[in-house]
């Protein structure tokens, strides 16, 4: 009865090692996708509030769009580069 026990507690345990591993695995990649949808949403309102200040409805808002997607894949394949090596 006892070696059940053990072995549940060793296949949790076993389990969670797994799980850790995959997370920090994970964790760049999660923190550049993050990286890349806050850039975007940030130039993107900076050019909302340029064109707010201005008057210059879309110029502002697909300039900061742009600048953001570019910024955001950049610190992406930065990212995913320095995971190769």
């Amino acid at each position: 009865m006892k070696e059940e026990g053990e072995k549940k507690g060793m296949g949790l345990h076993t389990s969670l090692e797994s799980f850790q591993r995959i997370i920090k695995q994970s964790g760049p990649a999660a923190s550049a996708s993050y990286g890349l949808i806050t850039s975007i949403l940030l130039f993107t309102y900076i050019g909302w509030y340029i064109d707010d200040r201005n008057h210059s409805s879309p110029i502002g808002i697909i300039c900061g769009i742009f600048i953001g997607i570019i910024i955001g894949f950049y610190h992406l394949i930065k990212v995913m580069r320095s995971q190769k090596h």
